[in-house]
């Protein structure tokens, strides 16, 4: 597949830098003295102002929205109905994956404020993505309970349990529960480390803590190893959630210096090693195994965290065989990357791997 020729995400993100256009409340903590939580601050654009107004008082239960949502495809996630297009939490998490781009966090944070993370929401539901990954400390470092109890939010959620602790694995997970999660699964580092260290007991007792709650329960890896060894144990999750990108993108590193756990090491200075720049490791054979797995597919890292174009991430994703794609969303995104969805959609009909869910 020839290298994209639409611009990164670095790219227009760096654009919007320039802007200086988007001061809402500051992450976190509590609104500046004499503002009130749910006002604009700062140097905001009158549509920005107006934007905020629109969609927090947006009745997503309207003849007009709901005609909207319905133009998304979906599925369902043991007995929960998805759209194909989730929403990822990279970008609340500021987990930037910048690989030496110094600056993508610290201007991501200035953006990516506590009202703009709830008009990103919203505006997600507006188009049926009605989905999203979250992690519990999401909670804690925004105030998103105000998206559900102020805002009129629907959005279901997927837990992300972060932890290599098997012993703290439950505590964690029912952490998420009392939030809100809607399903819970098994965090990909933990997946890859565990089997890398040749605990994959671990895996499987991850699997049994979460089929103990009335949630859909998926399986993540970075590393197909960890899916193939559930599959072979005769694992039966809700869903796996599996990296997918191509290489054929400059930053790539060479396919005989890939190394097993090197995501989760210090980055090389070395070009020709990693350096957080790829997440799919061996994307053919990724392709080729899961044809036979009858699982719901939730591909994410598909655009390898910018430096593919989203039109042919997409693509390449959904032709592939994911049944749902994750994908990290600014504002401004939302719109065209939902019109790009619907369309890769569309042109993977006749896809070999029979859609899911």
């Amino acid at each position: 597949m020839a290298a994209s020729k639409n611009p990164s995400r670095r790219d227009v993100l760096g654009g919007v830098g320039a802007l200086g256009a988007c001061g809402l409340v500051g992450i976190g903590g509590e609104p500046a003295r004499g503002q009130e939580s749910n006002k604009l601050i700062g140097p905001a654009t009158r549509a920005d102002i107006e934007e905020h107004a629109r969609l927090r008082d947006l009745d997503l239960d309207t003849k007009e929205s709901l005609a909207r949502q319905a133009k998304m495809p979906a599925g369902k996630i043991g007995g929960i109905t998805f759209g194909r297009l989730i929403s990822g939490s990279n970008l609340i998490s500021m987990n930037m994956h910048a690989r030496d781009l110094g600056y993508v966090n610290s201007l991501a944070k200035k953006y990516n404020t506590e009202e703009r993370i709830l008009m990103t929401l919203k505006l997600c539901e507006e188009y049926g993505v009605n989905g999203i990954v979250l992690k519990d400390h999401n909670f804690r470092q925004f105030r998103l309970r105000r998206y559900w109890n102020e805002w009129g939010g629907r959005m279901k959620w997927l837990a992300d349990v972060i932890t290599t602790d098997i012993d703290k694995y439950e505590q964690l997970l029912e952490e998420h529960l009392e939030l809100g999660a809607s399903a819970a699964y098994l965090w990909g580092g933990a997946s890859d480390i565990w089997y890398h260290q040749g605990k994959k007991g671990n895996i499987i007792k991850a699997f049994e803590i979460m089929k103990k709650y009335n949630v859909p329960v998926g399986i993540c890896a970075h590393r197909l190893e960890p899916i193939e060894f559930c599959e072979a144990e005769g694992i039966q999750p809700d869903f796996y959630m599996k990296t997918l990108h191509h290489d054929k993108y400059w930053s790539a590193h060479p396919k005989e210096n890939r190394r097993f756990i090197e995501m989760f090491e210090a980055n090389s200075e070395d070009h020709g090693q990693y350096h957080d720049n790829m997440f799919c490791h061996d994307h053919e054979r990724t392709v080729e195994f899961m044809q036979d797995v009858k699982a719901p597919w939730i591909a994410f890292k598909v655009l390898a965290a910018g430096a593919i174009g989203p039109k042919e991430g997409l693509q390449y994703a959904f032709e592939s065989g994911a049944d749902f794609v994750c994908l990290g969303m600014f504002d401004y995104q939302v719109r065209e990357d939902i019109a790009l969805t619907l369309g890769a959609i569309e042109k993977a009909a006749n896809r070999k791997r029979p859609w899911m869910g």
